[in-house]
């Protein structure tokens, strides 16, 4: 038979016939080229022949004519059964080329480079080719070294206006080198190209370059980086909307909706959490009734002017939601709606949080308390859960310093962590509000530094995302900073950070600068973004 000996340069040489030998076996593979590194764009890129060679026991070497071939990234290219490889025209990536033979397999490591130029506002691109002056400050979003989930839909890239006729991003990485010219002082990528950029960088980072063409000059700011988690975020974050009086819902990667708001029921609707397929809430405002709803079709579990609740968490199982009303907390059964009693503590207690491994509830003891949503000076205390109802007496978990508080507690999806409020005045709306976090199990707080981003932006009311299925996991809080060119300080939203574990148990700020939640409204006031399953 006559076999063919693809080469890169694709050209084909002949072999002499092998003689067929039914008892020999292959005792090595190997995958030529070893390693390969390629460019690729919009339009394509030439197709490249691996090739597979076996060693016999009897010494022999050969080509395989046929072999089985795979690829371990499939959006980088794809390959046939002759070994050809062909690149994708969406997006690079680094991807294993695989063949298979007589029970062995061998690989190649491929690097596929994205590389294109966007122009479609018609920049005239020699505008960059004037001499370059370093002018820092310029860039407006995201913060440098902000992590995404990857399901995140396009950051709006935002810039200060000095007047420029165009801007130019370049997008780099191992495997993107995307050039994009644009004009105005911000871009968003379309649905196509944002996954350009993102999905080959899972697990990765990206630097952006940012250059303005300004009076014959090229103005540069400084790189910035973004890193894109590995893993998808999920579950829905529904927020309470002052704009609407009512919560609203983002699935993570959408955009927002009303779920429940005055217009809907006929009250204002807010201090909600959502757990197990439920959703609790307060109707009309502070000491107003407490609302349990079904989130699947908001039918009630504890209907209107059945009894009261501020702030709310339920169990783990299911089957309790436990309320605080003027200082005590109140237990109720989740399915029927029963009011049980209320739990003994011997103190005022408010901020419960349920800890997902069902054995603690964490809530806040305050040193001076008005209100549920007022209180100062609060220490955080932890209550035992024996399960069936019962619970034991509360024990201190963080003394705040003279003059501080520390309140809206919340443990982590693993149950290792409790973020909350630190701050030196009450607990409502308080402008030096920030984000730390705690063991569970004990010992010294940490500042969340990158998350907070500066003091005076009144970051408030942190809720972890769903346990992921990876290493990072995610906090949202609203904050009254600034969104680039969109919003100005003094409109509280939605923000999201990365919080690594590793980092925390070190000691370390585990955080990442927050980002923007995608979806909302900027004219809307945005707060309490429970973060939960559907």
């Amino acid at each position: 038979m006559m076999l063919r000996y693809p080469l890169l340069s694709m050209f084909v040489a002949c072999a002499p016939v092998r003689p067929e030998i039914p008892d020999l076996h292959a005792t090595e593979l190997t995958v030529e080229p070893g390693s390969l590194s390629l460019q690729t764009s919009s339009r394509g890129a030439d197709p490249v022949q691996f090739i597979a060679k076996a060693r016999f026991d009897d010494g022999s070497s050969e080509e395989l004519a046929q072999a089985e071939w795979e690829v371990s990234n499939r959006s980088s290219g794809t390959i046939d059964a002759t070994g050809l490889f062909t690149p994708s025209s969406t997006n690079g990536g680094v991807t294993w080329v695989t063949a298979r033979f007589d029970g062995l397999e061998a690989s190649a490591e491929l690097h596929l480079t994205f590389q294109d130029e966007m122009n479609e506002a018609g920049v005239d691109t020699s505008l960059f080719d004037a001499p370059k002056v370093n002018q820092p400050g310029m860039w407006t979003y995201p913060q440098d070294g902000v992590n995404l989930p990857r399901n995140t839909p396009s950051i709006v890239f935002q810039w200060a206006d000095p007047g420029a006729q165009a801007a130019r991003l370049r997008f780099r990485s191992e495997v993107t080198d995307l050039t994009v010219y644009t004009t105005g002082n911000s871009w968003t990528a379309s649905e196509t190209i944002w996954p350009l950029i993102v999905a080959s960088n899972a697990g990765g980072s990206v630097q952006v370059e940012l250059s303005l063409a300004v009076n014959g000059q090229v103005w540069a700011d400084s790189v910035r980086t973004f890193q894109v988690n590995r893993m998808d975020a999920n579950g829905s974050v529904f927020y309470w909307s002052t704009s609407t009086s009512g919560i609203m819902e983002i699935p993570y990667g959408g955009s927002a909706s009303e779920y429940l708001t005055a217009a809907t029921t006929g009250h204002c609707v807010g201090c909600h959490t959502v757990s197990n397929g439920l959703i609790a809430f307060t109707y009309d405002g502070g000491d107003g009734y407490l609302g349990v709803k079904r989130v699947a079709d908001r039918s009630d579990v504890v209907a209107y002017s059945v009894g009261y609740g501020n702030f709310k968490t339920f169990s783990p199982d299911g089957n309790y939601v436990l309320s605080t009303f003027q200082g005590s907390l109140l237990l109720w059964d989740a399915h029927t709606g029963a009011f049980l009693y209320e739990l003994p503590t011997g103190m005022k207690l408010t901020h419960p949080d349920w800890s997902p491994l069902g054995d603690k509830i964490v809530a806040v003891n305050p040193g001076s308390y008005a209100c549920d949503w007022c209180s100062s000076e609060g220490n955080l205390v932890l209550i035992d859960y024996y399960g069936d109802g019962q619970f034991g007496a509360p024990t201190l978990l963080y003394d705040a310093a003279p003059g501080y508080n520390a309140y809206y507690p919340a443990f982590s999806p693993d149950g290792e962590w409790i973020a909350f409020n630190h701050s030196s005045g009450d607990s409502y709306d308080d402008v030096d509000a920030a984000v730390w976090v705690i063991p569970a199990a004990g010992g010294n707080p940490i500042v969340l530094s990158a998350a907070n981003m500066g003091d005076g932006l009144t970051n408030s009311i942190p809720r972890w995302g769903p346990l992921p299925d990876d290493d990072v996991l995610w906090l949202a809080f609203s904050s009254k900073r600034i969104y680039g060119n969109n919003l100005t300080i003094g409109n509280p939203q939605i923000w999201v950070a990365g919080f690594d574990p590793i980092k925390a148990e070190k000691g370390e700020d585990p955080s990442w600068p927050a980002f923007w939640l995608p979806g909302q409204d900027v004219a809307q006031g945005n707060h309490i973004p429970a973060w939960a399953q559907r």
